[in-house]
Formats: structure tokens, C-alpha cells, sequence
């Protein structure tokens, strides 16, 4: 069985084989086998972007709303961060949602509903199609470590193993 959910598994308490996480580890017992990285950009649908403009700098985003992204471990900001070559930058854009959620936060930004920040790989397809449009390009947000997680064990079980070839492969 697989699940899908934005909210932090405690594997040995609840019976969970392996989870996929992304972000920095914290101290852990689990085993992680790194996937990779998503590569995150910010983006907003053509309609937001008609009525708002398109952003060209980072200095564009006070005249800008943005949806924000909050989890367990990270609480809710109104920060949209930024990297260009050496050069980290966090700027303060205002909006009136946060979710926690990962299909809503798209959702919301596919209706027009303010700036996200997304992995790249999670919306190729919007972007694609042109109802998503990355903004700010040279200034993106850090990429994030992908990890697939699972208790430490002797013996990897044999479903365990496929699966966690089967996404090494995908990833």
C-alpha cells in the first residue's frame, strides 16, 4: 500500500515501511538513501500575472502576494527565499493564505491565488502546458535533498528493496 500525505510519519510508531522525505535530516535513526534533489522555482498562473505583473527582481515582490507553505517542522512564513551564485536572500511578501498541503498549494496557485515556490519536477507538466509560469529565474529558491527513509534492520525486506530501487530509478 502507498500513501500519499505532507504530514511527518513516525515510522516505528505507526507501522511504516519507508517514507520519502525532502529538506535537510535531523538527527535520525532511520536509514537515508539519497534520491537527489528537487530543483525548486517560483511561479503563478498567466491570469495572476496579468493582473499583477511579472516580477523581474526579487526588490518587485513588495507589490506582490504570495501563498505560503507550512509543515510541521516548518512554520508558517512570509518569507520567499532566494539564491543567485553565492548570494541567499529572504524577502518578506505578504498573502493571506498558508497551507499545508501540497495539491492544494498548487490548486490555489493554478487559480490565480498569489506566487508559490515549487519543485519543479512536481509542476513540469502545468508548466508545460502554460497554466503555471516560473518567475524570477535567476533568482531561485535552494534546491532540497530527496531521501527515502526506513528503519535501520539487518535485513532490508524484499518489498522494501524493490521499492526503493523502483524510485532511485525514477528519481
Amino acid at each position: 500500500m502507498i500513501g500519499v500525505s505532507d504530514r511527518q510519519v513516525d515510522l516505528v510508531q505507526e507501522g511504516v515501511d519507508c517514507v520519502i522525505r525532502t529538506g535537510e535530516l535531523l538527527n535520525s535513526t532511520l536509514v537515508a538513501r539519497p534520491l537527489g534533489k528537487f530543483r525548486w522555482i517560483t511561479c503563478a498562473s498567466p491570469d495572476y500575472l496579468r493582473e499583477y505583473g511579472i516580477p523581474r527582481s526579487p526588490g518587485d515582490l513588495s507589490n506582490h502576494r504570495a501563498i505560503h507553505y507550512f509543515s510541521g517542522q516548518a512554520r508558517r512564513t512570509s518569507e520567499l527565499r532566494f539564491v543567485q551564485g553565492t548570494e541567499a536572500l529572504s524577502v518578506s511578501v505578504s498573502g493571506q493564505a498558508a497551507v499545508n498541503e501540497t495539491g492544494l498549494y498548487i490548486k490555489m496557485c493554478l487559480e490565480g491565488f498569489w506566487l508559490a515556490q515549487l519543485a519543479e519536477s512536481v509542476v513540469s507538466e502545468h508548466l508545460q502546458k502554460g497554466a503555471l509560469v516560473e518567475v524570477l529565474a535567476d533568482w531561485q529558491p535552494s534546491s532540497v535533498p530527496v531521501n527515502l527513509l526506513y528503519p535501520h534492520q539487518k535485513f532490508l525486506s524484499p518489498a522494501v528493496s524493490a521499492f526503493a530501487d523502483w524510485i532511485n530509478e525514477i528519481m
